[in-house]
């Protein structure tokens, strides 16, 4: 099982952790027609639970722990819902794997910590500019892009100098 690490709040205003509670992703779903059913509001709640990015293979072994009843379809089903209605980020972490990370609605990017997996999503976007560009030189309608940044944290860092 995945160690769940505290939420902490933001230290600089374009980066965030991005907090949200089940009664907002409640409330998300609705606004899309979807009602929080007894097995969704289970794999919400393990979602809860993490603060770093979590696969859904991860969320599979931990709900078999706890909810015998909730199978790898549910939790396949219910991650693509979230997906959609963006309450989950997909992202690709660092060793090239799809990863899911918890967060409010809107655009964002994430800053992807390679040692622990820690990410922290940032709002500022600087792709924009290249796509204005890239629309206007190739004539493609540009619909979405996807930002990961990839580094070592701080804590890591510390740890790693304390060997």
């Amino acid at each position: 099982m995945a160690m769940v690490q505290p939420r902490s709040a933001p230290t600089h205003p374009t980066l965030d952790r991005l907090p949200i509670e089940r009664q907002q992703v409640e409330a998300v779903l609705a606004q899309h027609g979807y009602r929080l059913t007894a097995p969704r509001a289970a794999v919400v709640d393990a979602i809860l639970r993490h603060v770093n990015p979590f696969t859904a293979e991860q969320l599979v072994a931990e709900l078999a722990g706890v909810q015998a009843t909730i199978g790898r379809a549910t939790v396949y089903r219910t991650l693509e819902i979230l997906a959609a209605v963006d309450v989950l980020t997909r992202l690709i972490q660092a060793d090239g794997r799809p990863a899911y990370l918890l967060g409010l609605p809107g655009h964002r990017h994430h800053l992807v910590c390679s040692e622990c997996g820690t990410a922290v999503a940032f709002t500022l976007c600087p792709v924009d500019q290249l796509v204005s560009e890239l629309t206007r030189d190739t004539d493609y309608t540009i619909h979405d892009h996807l930002l990961e940044v990839f580094g070592i944290c701080p804590t890591c860092q510390r740890q790693s100098t304390a060997m």
